[in-house]
């Protein structure tokens, strides 16, 4: 089942994360700012006011997001949110204590692995579905007979360019394909309808394409057996031939040719769905333990609410860490390119024993990269300094050249809260919908 009416699937620009009835961190915001802070934003005294004075300033000027950030990042409550690896924790250690299992364990087993395990393409798996960009992607979704619509375009002005017989027999064969109803009427706004996929139509499409994709291959494989010289020059056995043919591949199966298919996918993987999923089953269900998972569900959400809020407000990704790690009390990264295809990476960290670490990263002409190490612990340093060859050799064998690595004094912060000392707590408990 899609779950469309927690997730408001819509192909608008304007992402739903930064109105308040669907991001509960904004929503903190503006219930605790003060009146003098509201009235910097807007000169508007209702929320409604408040907030399409702020999408229209938006617009013209970053001057409110700067000033929404600042508030956000200020905001007692969601300071005091934590970290998002230690509510994972709580949530697995309540679910631990039932006799019968619930299916989100085992996904926030796999979502939370030791440091020990991680490797770059877990970690970027990681980061993709950690509900950071649930809403980004399922704006960006294809429907995937616009995709094979599109694909068979491509390998078909591809195969027009061949001298051989059979080949140009395929390209007819495809051309036939693309005649068909389901490719003809294939777009995008499907995804925002009910109506269900013809089956029977699916099967046929799906069998044509398994048709294409065996001649193709034969012809691929036929290459190196080629006689002629013709033959073994003919534009078609390029590399060009092999990857259409691989992308090809998974458009046999009827299933995936389904309208909603790439939505279902990004649903079951990421992690945000799957907590809308999960909190909408056991607020429904009579289990012993509703009121403590649903309080530690809802946490972990309005903590995801807030990656994505900063994400926007400050034009970068604001990711927190997802693996866990026995000596990290918290921490966060976030991301940002520049115009000039430079990379920026800004780590922050708090370790159970050598306190704040901050790292600065900046990539630059491709593999290029400058380095600032902040701490305070003179023995965390010492480390640092033993260690800074290994480091230099590791970023050389990742084809990394750093030009330079600083290890410096963590800079004083003294920064007043825009926000009064007596502020109402807001209640964690219930309020789940998006």
């Amino acid at each position: 089942m899609l779950y469309f009416k927690m997730i408001n699937l819509s192909l608008n620009k304007q992402l739903d994360i930064v109105m308040p009835n669907t991001n509960r961190a904004l929503a903190v915001v503006l219930e605790q700012a003060t009146p003098a802070i509201l009235e910097t934003v807007s000169k508007d005294k209702n929320l409604k006011s408040i907030i399409s004075s702020l999408l229209r300033e938006s617009a013209q000027s970053s001057q409110s997001d700067k000033t929404l950030l600042e508030l956000v990042k200020n905001n007692p409550t969601l300071k005091e949110l934590g970290n998002v690896s230690n509510t994972i924790k709580n949530l697995l250690n309540i679910l631990k204590s039932n006799k019968n299992p619930l299916p989100i364990e085992t996904t926030l087993k796999n979502h939370l692995i030791n440091i020990k395990e991680l490797n770059e393409p877990v970690l970027k798996q990681k980061i993709e579905n950690s509900g950071i960009f649930l809403e980004s992607k399922l704006k960006s979704v294809q429907n995937p007979q616009v995709e094979l619509k599109s694909l068979l375009y491509e390998l078909d002005k591809s195969l027009a360019k061949s001298d051989i017989f059979t080949v140009k027999v395929l390209g007819e064969k495809i051309k036939e394909l693309l005649e068909t109803p389901t490719l003809k009427e294939a777009s995008n706004t499907a995804l925002l309808q009910t109506s269900k996929d013809d089956p029977t139509a699916l099967k046929h499409l799906a069998k044509g394409v398994e048709n294409i994709l065996s001649k193709l291959q034969e012809h691929i494989k036929s290459a190196d057996s080629l006689k002629t010289m013709a033959e073994k020059t003919d534009p078609f056995f390029s590399k060009e031939g092999a990857s259409l043919a691989k992308k090809l591949a998974p458009f046999c199966n009827p299933e995936k040719l389904t309208a909603h298919e790439n939505v279902r996918e990004i649903l079951s993987q990421d992690l945000k769905s799957i907590l809308l999923k999960a909190s909408d089953e056991i607020n429904k269900s009579s289990h012993p333990n509703q009121a403590e998972i649903l309080k530690q569900i809802d946490k972990l959400l309005l903590q995801i609410d807030y990656y994505q809020l900063v994400s926007h407000l400050s034009n970068s990704s604001s990711l927190y860490l997802p693996f866990s790690w026995d000596s990290l009390e918290e921490g966060n990264i976030n991301l940002k390119k520049d115009k000039d295809n430079k990379f920026y990476c800004d780590i922050d960290l708090k370790l159970k024993e050598y306190g704040e670490l901050k790292l600065k990263l900046v990539l630059y002409d491709k593999n290029q990269i400058n380095i600032q190490i902040y701490s305070n612990s003179s023995e965390f340093k010492e480390i640092i300094k033993e260690n800074i060859a290994v480091l230099r050799s590791a970023l050389i064998e990742s084809q990394i050249t750093p030009r330079e690595i600083r290890l410096l004094d963590t800079p004083k912060k003294n920064v007043a809260s825009p926000y009064e000392n007596n502020f109402n707590h807001i209640d964690m408990g219930f309020e789940i919908k998006v």
